[in-house]
């Protein structure tokens, strides 16, 4: 008789594990399908668990939604605000916050905006991140004009860049993301340095 094969009991996950799994899960579900279009079910699906397992750490689809934008956000929060790198490094910072959970990126910057009852978070962060790079610009750029353009700018194309470099698989590392990106950046804050406003304005 041939021996049975040797199954592992399967590892319970700590809480804090288990709803980063569940975040995971609920992000890829919700880009998937959108917010009205993805029950807890699915998400449930997508984590290989029961919807029970969910409402041990949600209440509601609304909650867990919204888990998934402030997970993404205190990653970047904690990249590039929260410590104590250099400013310079926002774009490989930004990059490897968001490979973190690249659905959650997806999700926060390009889905949640265009869902009612999530816009508002999105505006509030959005006004965070340009009332920072703002501050960072205040002495290169004096021109309050120029300053508050370049500063609602930059966030765009950093944003925007992660987005297309995760929809393209991460063809390079953060660092080799930045390599490409920092010196656009540098570039728009030397532009709001010399920029002339047209005559009468």
């Amino acid at each position: 008789m041939a021996d049975e094969p040797v199954t592992q009991p399967r590892r319970l996950l700590r809480r804090d594990e288990r709803r980063a799994q569940l975040i995971g899960a609920a992000a890829t579900a919700f880009v998937r399908a959108g917010y009205a279009g993805t029950s807890l079910a699915d998400v449930a699906a997508e984590a290989g668990v029961t919807k029970v397992v969910i409402y041990r750490h949600f209440e509601s689809k609304r909650d867990l939604y919204l888990a998934v934008l402030l997970d993404v956000r205190a990653r970047i929060r904690e990249r590039l605000f929260d410590s104590d790198r250099h400013s310079s490094d926002s774009v490989r910072q930004l990059a490897v916050a968001a490979s973190e959970n690249p659905d959650g990126y997806r999700l926060l910057y390009r889905h949640a905006r265009h869902e009612p009852e999530f816009a508002d978070i999105v505006a509030e962060i959005d006004l965070s991140t340009t009332e920072l790079t703002e501050s960072r610009l205040r002495e290169l750029i004096p021109d309050t004009r120029r300053r508050v353009w370049i500063a609602a700018l930059i966030p765009t194309v950093l944003i925007e860049s992660v987005l297309t470099w995760l929809d393209a698989d991460q063809p390079v590392s953060p660092e080799g993301l930045a390599e490409a990106i920092d010196p656009v950046l540098r570039q728009l804050a030397d532009a709001g340095k010399t920029y002339a406003a047209p005559e009468g304005c």
